[in-house]
């Protein structure tokens, strides 16, 4: 909800952030189309007719958001959030509506019931593709004591929560710059710097969030503690430890010195670029670790360069691992789920559409690429096209004056030609809007490698 938006503003001055938060919403399961055919004219005649439907439709086949285009659209005229909520809330879609305004007290008795069915059915084994139609595992009444017992796995520890906020500073929420502890924001949670047994360590504090139960955030914290059990790598984020007996469940883990990939792309805190080499050297350690997570069955889900951490060496570590899953059968095949997570600027068309699948995370590495060639964030009011993804066709199209050599990232100098075709053209088969034309990770990271035994012979 943003306290800004009433009933009578207009559709049109809508912020960017909050049309991103309804097409979350409304995309999957294409419930958008809910919306369109509650749309009248003043008459009370339908505004969109089935030709308007087939061009929203085929925006999805492009990776496009039909809800945005049906925003931009409808925004043309003076309808107003008040006309938006009240459709969203005559299909039930209250979620979505209490994204604009504040949901009445009607509503949330209604929508309460559903949270503990969702955070239930998200832990179970997500169900192989040519599995949907069969009967769903009963559900286990040991979730609970599954979080528990980890502080007897070897290689974790059990903290106390009071522990962590004595090595927080109360976790203090002044940034690191201002004398505080807080890094930034994580998946599910705020991260804060600590220092435990004289090495540093980041403690991430799970929250509850508007679209997100406590029940679901617990899931979310046994899922990272059962991934990062399992899977150990490189390339993957160490887990040092965690904590369940307080107010906020806790996650430690190793203290990554040079934050995220996207912030040191940005040269946030004033940090240096980065070069050509090391930007090769990090993008083949995140494809390594990918390949890793798939070969071992698991889907990440939300790769992105937020999630990507660098150590005190530059090293990439993938984290949060909060929405993985591996899949039932231990094998690669799509999977269904009934609930849409991810990063909207970095989701494949099949990931809206319920599918996990191994080929998702390579759409979403292929923005990062993107991102490591140009330096830009993934989605941006500022630049056009908005998402980064779509620079690929002004690129490729001929009638347009975007070059490669334009679209590179004018803080880095080192970089040579033939190396950087190599990860655009990697980039672009990674963006296929066909997940089957796309390659399959251990292909990008051989090719990755490839580029980096280049920069050593040059």
């Amino acid at each position: 909800m943003n306290n800004s938006v009433t009933s009578a503003t207009y559709i049109r001055n809508l912020s960017y952030t909050l049309r991103r938060r309804l097409s979350d919403f409304l995309d999957p399961q294409d419930r958008w189309k809910d919306v369109v055919v509650s749309i009248r004219k003043p008459g009370g005649e339908l505004r969109y007719s089935q030709h308007h439907m087939r061009r929203f439709e085929g925006l999805v086949a492009q990776g496009r958001s039909p809800t945005e285009e049906l925003l931009n659209d409808w925004g043309t005229t003076n309808s107003t959030v008040g006309e938006l909520v009240d459709i969203l809330r005559s299909h039930k879609l209250l979620a979505a509506a209490s994204v604009l305004l504040p949901v009445q007290e009607a509503s949330l008795a209604e929508r309460q019931p559903a949270c503990p069915v969702v955070a239930i059915e998200s832990a179970l084994p997500t169900r192989p593709l040519q599995e949907r139609e069969t009967q769903l595992p009963p559900v286990s009444p040991t979730l609970q004591p599954l979080i528990l017992q980890e502080s007897s796995e070897p290689g974790f520890s059990s903290f106390l929560y009071n522990e962590l906020m004595e090595i927080t500073g109360n976790f203090d929420n002044r940034p690191m710059s201002d004398g505080g502890s807080r890094l930034g924001e994580g998946g599910f949670g705020t991260v804060y710097k600590g220092v435990l047994n004289d090495k540093p360590v980041a403690v991430k504090k799970l929250n509850p969030m508007d679209d997100i139960s406590s029940d679901e955030l617990q899931v979310q914290f046994h899922q990272e503690i059962q991934t990062l059990k399992v899977l150990k790598h490189e390339n993957l984020v160490d887990m040092v430890g965690f904590s369940c007996d307080g107010q906020h469940p806790c996650l430690v883990y190793a203290f990554m010195a040079n934050g995220s990939l996207l912030d040191r792309l940005a040269c946030l805190d004033d940090s240096p670029p980065l070069s050509w080499q090391r930007r090769c050297l990090i993008a083949e350690g995140t494809a390594r670790g990918l390949e890793y997570l798939h070969c071992n069955h698991h889907v990440h889900r939300d790769v992105k360069s937020a999630n990507i951490l660098l150590d005190e060496n530059l090293v990439a570590k993938i984290s949060d691992f909060g929405l993985t899953r591996a899949s039932a059968r231990r094998t690669s095949t799509t999977m269904m789920t009934e609930r849409i997570v991810g990063t909207r600027a970095y989701m494949a068309p099949e990931a809206l559409r319920g599918e996990i699948t191994p080929k998702s995370d390579v759409f979403s590495f292929g923005v990062v690429l993107l991102e490591i060639l140009s330096g830009l964030p993934p989605a941006s009011e500022n630049q056009e096209p908005q998402f980064l993804m779509e620079f690929v066709y002004d690129i490729d199209d001929e009638d347009e004056d975007l070059t490669l050599e334009e679209f590179l990232d004018k803080k880095m100098t080192d970089w040579e030609l033939s190396q950087v075709e190599t990860v655009y053209s990697l980039a672009s088969n990674c963006l296929h809007d066909r997940k089957n034309r796309r390659p399959v990770i251990k292909e990008v990271a051989s090719e990755l490698k490839g580029v980096v035994k280049s920069l050593s012979l040059a």
